[in-house]
């Protein structure tokens, strides 16, 4: 079966691409996958980093059985970013009781 793996950030910046098909055999999972992405690309070295996967825009576990077509998301943690787009809930601006972020 053959799905299609995207990469962020740093990732895509390593890989050089940012989506690629990717064969598997059928009931696969996204551990296999992961482990595919390695031996095909081992400049990323996944298994040695902390990184988040979705399937079809969900998060995943590592024993999610894939499909054919299904679309694997791989990509850092993300952190830091600028206050000019967020809006603060609570009553003190430099001191937010929540955050949302917009866009």
């Amino acid at each position: 079966m053959q799905i299609q793996v995207r990469l962020f950030a740093t990732l895509r910046q390593l890989a050089g691409w940012s989506q690629q098909p990717l064969e598997l055999p059928e009931g696969a999972t996204l551990d296999d996958a992961l482990a595919a992405i390695d031996a095909h690309y081992p400049a990323l070295t996944i298994g040695k980093r902390t990184f988040y996967a979705a399937v079809n825009q969900e998060y995943a576990k590592g024993d999610q059985v894939l499909r054919e077509g299904d679309e694997v998301a791989i990509f850092p943690p993300v952190s830091g970013g600028s206050c000019r787009h967020i809006k603060y809930s609570g009553r003190n601006r430099h001191c937010p009781t929540s955050i949302i972020f917009i866009g």
